[in-house]
């Protein structure tokens, strides 16, 4: 249900619905660039694969200072230790 996926959203990313909206954003924008989609959706939409990839924990973000924001991939991450 869409309502979960937006509670484990904000779970996920905190620093509420503005932040979560960019690392969102962020993430689709990798995609629509050529980034391998890391979970499986319902849809084509980069949005719909970047929220999927948030909920279920393959993707997570980093905040420098403040300004800066990283997306680091868990699944290439554990491969390479």
């Amino acid at each position: 249900m869409i309502q979960d996926d937006i509670t484990e959203l904000r779970r996920r990313v905190g620093g509420g619905k503005y932040l979560l909206t960019r690392c969102v954003a962020e993430r689709a924008k990798q995609l629509q660039n050529g980034a391998v989609p890391l979970a499986e959706a319902n849809s084509a939409n980069s949005i719909s694969v970047a929220i999927q990839e948030i909920v279920k924990g393959n993707v997570s973000f980093n905040f420098a200072d403040g300004k800066e924001l990283k997306l680091s991939n868990k699944v290439n991450s554990k491969a390479t230790k």
